[in-house]
């Protein structure tokens, strides 16, 4: 692998937007971008990636692992990088791994038009735990829904042993809110039961598509309407049940307005 400017960038301000999620080269070519960058007297180099790779595994969940999001986070500074701009972080918690600005955008706007624009009545909105309540709070507040919770219980990674909803669906077109859609084996399992507990239809919107393994496959037997996701992983694919949504506009206005020294809450 070799990195070379071909013109001069000495002096500039320099936008990378970069997928870093496999293969693995494509961290490692990030990184020595970045190095290139300051080796060739950029002013200032600010990372653009949708979606931030191993942001799940930000603290010990048992005896001898490994914290990767943090190894990632050391990586990214260590090579000079000055700003961070991403997507939907699976937790907060890992913006104390940087000391350098990290901005974690959110897919709201972008999701919130869709769903004006389907038209989804009686609508009710659904977490799938507890800890993505606060992002469905925040879609409630633009929206006419009510809303519920699944609680589930996860015995290993990617893998939900019992479930149950706090709330009423019967007679709702539910729409799940969620950060990232993996296995999918959670989702169709939350859309299963909510379909059982009385609901008319199940959609989902997930913003990181990763859909690794049996995905496509177990989708496609589940009882989910629609799922759609922003193209932070995968740009196109081609599955009945699946549309994607492009993020461009809501990174492309955070570039606008990190040049123009704007605020970036609104987005």
């Amino acid at each position: 692998m070799f990195v070379r400017f071909d013109e001069s960038v000495r002096g500039q301000t320099l936008f990378l937007v970069a997928k870093i999620h496999t293969p693995y080269e494509n961290f490692f070519e990030l990184l020595m971008t970045i190095d290139a960058a300051r080796r060739s007297s950029a002013k200032e180099v600010i990372l653009v990636i949708p979606y931030l790779a191993h942001s799940r595994q930000e603290r010990r969940d048992g005896q001898r692992t490994s914290i990767s999001s943090r190894m990632i986070a050391d990586m990214i500074q260590l090579m000079g990088a000055d700003r961070l701009i991403t997507l939907d972080l699976h937790t907060n918690a890992i913006e104390g791994f940087y000391k350098i600005p990290v901005d974690p955008l959110s897919s709201l706007r972008l999701f919130i038009q869709h769903i004006q624009q389907s038209n989804i009545e009686p609508l009710c909105l659904c977490s799938p735990d507890f800890g993505g309540l606060k992002r469905v709070k925040r879609f409630k507040k633009e929206l006419t829904a009510s809303m519920v919770v699944m609680n589930k219980e996860r015995l290993q990674p990617n893998s939900v042993s019992s479930m149950e909803i706090i709330g009423e669906v019967t007679g709702k077109n539910v729409v799940i809110i969620d950060d990232l859609v993996d296995t999918a084996g959670t989702l169709c399992k939350a859309a299963d039961l909510l379909v059982e507990q009385g609901a008319l239809s199940v959609r989902a919107y997930c913003t990181h598509g990763i859909l690794s393994g049996k995905a496509l496959e177990t989708l496609m037997q589940s009882r989910i309407e629609k799922l759609i996701i922003a193209d932070t992983v995968v740009e196109e694919i081609n599955h009945p049940k699946i549309e994607v949504v492009s993020c461009a506009p809501v990174l492309a206005a955070a570039i606008e307005n990190i040049i123009a020294n704007r605020s970036l809450s609104q987005l």
